[in-house]
């Protein structure tokens, strides 16, 4: 989450984060720590059954975290498995001079 932080922070004016928080049930205590600490500045959605119904088929891999980024028509441009900064910002990078 800390390098997601500093990326949104660093793209705030050309692209809007969500994260949504599949394991929020078993980690809320650790989430909301981890996000606070990271001072992120976006939103935090938790994934009761109607968001995980409605995103829980784009995480394709089963792991936690993955990062999906989406265009505004909704298709997927990209999926990091992890939380390494070089690989979002590469992402964000290539979906925004594609």
């Amino acid at each position: 989450m800390p390098g997601l932080a500093l990326i949104a922070n660093e793209f705030s004016d050309r692209v809007g984060f969500i994260t949504i928080l599949l394991d929020f049930d078993d980690y809320k205590d650790a989430a909301i720590r981890i996000t606070n600490e990271a001072n992120a500045q976006f939103l935090t959605v938790e994934a009761n059954d109607s968001v995980f119904r409605s995103f829980g088929h784009y995480f394709a891999s089963g792991y936690i975290p993955e990062t999906i980024l989406v265009d505004v028509d909704g298709n997927i441009l990209a999926s990091i498995v992890g939380g390494n900064s070089d690989q979002y910002r590469t992402a964000i990078e290539n979906a925004l001079n594609g």
